[in-house]
């Protein structure tokens, strides 16, 4: 999937994805020199060890 970069308020810049979703995204995920109009590509991975802890919590919370 790829975003264009909308605009920046503060330390966010706002994304408007292919699909017409906008996202607001930290600076500090973006690649170094993002600035308004650059295109970015938008991928996702899934964290194994995070999802794991995750599920063992909810477990516990679940009794």
């Amino acid at each position: 999937m790829r975003a264009v970069i909308d605009s920046a308020k503060g330390p966010y810049f706002r994304c408007l994805l292919e699909n017409g979703d906008l996202i607001n995204v930290h600076k500090s995920l973006l690649p170094a020199g993002a600035h308004e109009g650059d295109i970015l590509k938008v991928e996702f991975s899934l964290d194994q060890e995070g999802t794991r802890k995750q599920r063992e919590l909810m477990a516990q919370m679940q009794g």
